[in-house]
């Protein structure tokens, strides 16, 4: 069989299995996400292992492997699901959360590093080692939650709306420390070195930052009214994606920055423009029936959880201290701004998961040698950990008779339509 045909087989069982699992945990009265998420690891390399099946493990006709395919389609999907949920902000509501969701972002920072730092220096790391843990548990990725909040009709409510201005919030400032633990840590040589390190990350950061607030709704306005008078099917939609994609790649390339925070900013733009409704509506299904399962099995699938041998205790206290740090220390900003205990709860539990940001971070602290391979598997597997159980976790932190008044909203337009 050759690799085009093992890639086309591949993608027909992860969408099937996905769909049937996220079906199962919808009729359990869970999320989708989650059955989809669970699928994955059930196929990955702590149960089934499909990566070791003979079919998919070679490549006969030397091409492109079936890994690396599927790895370049799901991160098609995350930029393409963060663009869906920038897509289905409420821009009004978005300003409004503006205060909270920074507060929320600078506690959930703040917090988790400080309890991972002092714990792995009580544990017997170097303050280096310490500091760049801390570093990975500030890392927020709010992919999995986006996809949970539109499942749950709740991504226009002002703790949804808080939740993913504060993830992009989360993602400049976990850049910004992370270039200064870098720049403290690897860097020996002398203080102008360090200082070199240190500025020409963040200045690159601001730069893109300001070039995309600036030129981006000017040229996303332009982009969208072109489209409109051209001729042919779609042409909406196929500008609204390029535009995803150019500013994702924008973000990454020219800022440092996560690919998925390009695609969340290009996704707001959009949804300011009269052409909103019709790319949400025509990149709904394709979302939920292709790219998303996608993504969602290809989580489940890095997931082994055998590679946490002996230092089970050790993970299993950091993985509190990600956890809570990120509850108390999101809560605890949003209160400040004035929400309730519940909404504190909500966007506390939504900023739990860290998902591709986590694990770019502890690739860069294990490539530049902070961490040892032990330590770096701890952190994908708590990376994925924190993405797998938040789903669930953020389906019963919102109060039921706010989940029950959104369905019968849904149910309504869905018969008026």
């Amino acid at each position: 069989m050759n690799t085009s045909l093992q890639i086309l087989l591949f993608i027909a069982l992860l969408i099937a299995a996905a769909k049937c699992a996220g079906s199962l945990a919808t009729h359990l009265g869970l999320p989708a996400v989650l059955g989809e998420l669970l699928a994955g690891v059930v196929l990955g390399p702590t149960a089934i292992n499909i990566w070791n099946m003979h079919w998919l493990a070679t490549t006969p006709d030397g091409g492109a492997s079936v890994a690396g395919v599927f790895k370049v389609l799901a991160q098609v999907g995350v930029v393409i699901l963060m663009f869906v949920a920038g897509l289905e902000t409420d821009i009004a509501m978005a300003k409004q959360a503006l205060k909270p969701a920074f507060w929320s972002a600078t506690g959930g920072v703040i917090l988790p590093m400080a309890g991972g730092y002092l714990f792995c220096r009580w544990a017997g790391f170097e303050w280096q080692q310490a500091l760049f843990i801390g570093t990975i548990l500030t890392a927020t990725s709010v992919t999995i939650t986006a996809q949970t909040l539109m499942n749950l009709n709740q991504i226009k409510s002002r703790a949804g709306s808080t939740i993913l201005g504060a993830a992009v919030i989360d993602d400049v400032m976990g850049l910004i420390v992370l270039s200064l633990v870098i720049a403290v840590s690897v860097h020996g040589g002398s203080g102008a070195d360090r200082w070199h390190a240190l500025v020409v990350p963040i200045a690159k950061m601001a730069a893109c930052l300001i070039g995309i607030f600036v030129a981006g709704p000017f040229l996303t306005r332009w982009l969208m009214k072109a489209a409109a008078r051209m001729h042919g099917h779609h042409m909406e939609v196929a500008a609204a994606l390029a535009l995803a994609f150019g500013m994702a790649f924008a973000a990454e390339s020219f800022g440092g920055m996560a690919a998925i925070t390009g695609s969340y900013l290009a996704g707001l733009f959009v949804a300011s423009t009269p052409s909103h409704a019709k790319v949400i509506e025509e990149l709904r299904a394709m979302t939920n029936s292709f790219f998303g399962p996608l993504f969602l099995m290809s989580i489940g699938l890095d997931v082994n959880a055998w590679q946490l041998g002996s230092k089970l205790g050790f993970f299993i206290v950091l993985l509190l201290i990600a956890i809570t740090g990120k509850v108390i220390g999101c809560g605890v900003g949003a209160a400040f701004s004035g929400f309730n205990r519940r909404d504190s709860l909500v966007v506390g539990v939504g900023m739990i998961p860290r998902g591709e940001v986590g694990l770019i971070t502890a690739s860069i602290g294990f490539a530049a040698g902070l961490v040892t391979r032990d330590v770096y598997a701890q952190a994908v597997i708590l990376v994925l950990i924190t993405t797998l159980i938040t789903p669930a976790l953020l389906r019963y932190a919102f109060p039921k008779e706010q989940l029950s008044a959104s369905i019968s909203e849904t149910a309504a337009v869905e018969i008026s339509l």
